[in-house]
């Protein structure tokens, strides 16, 4: 092909390269919040094990991988200080306060509460209204969501380092567990947040 000059020539070439530069952007993928109408159980996430977070497809500690503003961060810590300070009360079913004791979905109540975030009372509505996140997203202060039984959900707060306080019914206390435990594994639904 002939151009009769020069001008048009840099015109054609100017518009190639604004094309193919365009092109070439990465866009973030913007995660969508889940509906509510539909419960967060039919779209069960996955617990990566301790060995797959360190792949390349993993981060190697999901909370680093934020910046959070700073009431964000000091409403996080409020959180994860708040459960830590609940280790070791008495389980109690209805409970939700340090003084009666505490059941799961009562314990995230009293947490939520006292950083002032209201929360549902119940550990299914609490999965089904917090925002979906990935692992990838999971930050000390946000929750992880679990199906004990048919009608039965189970509910802690994650505190770092691939560990979550809740109201044990079998320890019959607050206390920490893993999520690489056999038993939350396999159990696992969710992670979710209200911040």
């Amino acid at each position: 092909m002939k151009y009769r000059n020069k001008k048009s020539l840099l015109i054609v070439i100017s518009l190639i390269l604004a094309f193919v530069s365009g092109c070439s952007q990465n866009y973030r993928h913007v995660p969508q919040r889940q509906s509510s109408a539909q419960p967060a159980v039919q779209n069960q996430q996955h617990i990566p094990t301790s060995s797959q977070h360190h792949s390349a497809s993993q981060p190697a500690a999901p909370h680093t991988q934020h910046q959070p503003t700073s009431s964000s961060y000091q409403t996080r810590n409020r959180i994860v200080q708040l459960a830590n300070s609940t280790l070791g009360t008495r389980y109690r079913y209805g409970g939700s306060n340090p003084q009666r004791g505490f059941d799961c979905s009562g314990l995230m109540v009293y947490i939520h509460k006292q950083s002032g975030i209201k929360i549902p009372r119940t550990a299914a509505k609490q999965r089904i209204h917090s925002r979906t996140i990935t692992y990838a997203q999971l930050q000390p202060g946000d929750m992880l969501f679990f199906k004990t039984g048919k009608r039965t959900d189970h509910v802690g707060i994650y505190i770092g380092d691939r560990k979550f306080i809740h109201a044990s019914t079998g320890s019959r206390r607050v206390r920490v567990a893993k999520m690489d435990s056999a038993y939350w594994h396999k159990r696992f639904v969710k992670f979710g947040t209200y911040l």
